[in-house]
């Protein structure tokens, strides 16, 4: 996957957000978007660039914001069940998660890959990797299973 098909999948979310659609087809534009993205962290292998503009020099969206519209994209979206520390057999915890949530800390910090984007492709591309192992990574492949659910 070129850095270009990396961008594109990442806009590929955002256009699940615009798209004038109904719930069914949101949501199945949606799981696609998100395999799109989790194929492209793959495919992200930069050094950190110690040029980068500041985490204050990129304008984010608040949080808040993000959650009241893709709580209004979204509507049949909401808690599920998840299991916490589920690395070690029979140590697993109960847990819920938040689809609107996981959708928000995700698109934050995937738009704020996208501005950086506009000044340095690597740094953009540095904190995709970055902030996929470390946050929003996690969140995906739970909305990811939760979703693949609720489809079958």
């Amino acid at each position: 996957m070129t850095r270009n098909e990396i961008r594109e999948a990442i806009q590929s979310l955002f256009a699940v957000f615009d798209a004038e659609v109904d719930a069914p087809t949101r949501e199945c534009d949606l799981r696609l978007a998100l395999d799109r993205i989790a194929l492209a962290s793959h495919f992200v292998d930069v050094e950190f660039d110690p040029n980068a503009p500041s985490p204050d020099d990129v304008p984010t969206t608040p949080y808040k914001e993000f959650s009241q519209r893709l709580g209004q994209c979204f509507p049949g979206l909401g808690y599920y069940s998840v299991s916490l520390d589920s690395t070690d057999l029979g140590e697993e915890k109960p847990g819920v998660g938040d689809a609107i949530d996981d959708l928000a800390d995700i698109a934050r910090d995937l738009q704020e890959v996208l501005l950086r984007w506009e000044t340095s492709e690597v740094d953009a591309l540095w904190h995709f990797q970055f902030n996929f192992g470390a946050h929003w990574g996690q969140h995906l492949r739970a909305l990811q299973l939760h979703l693949h659910e609720r489809a079958f």
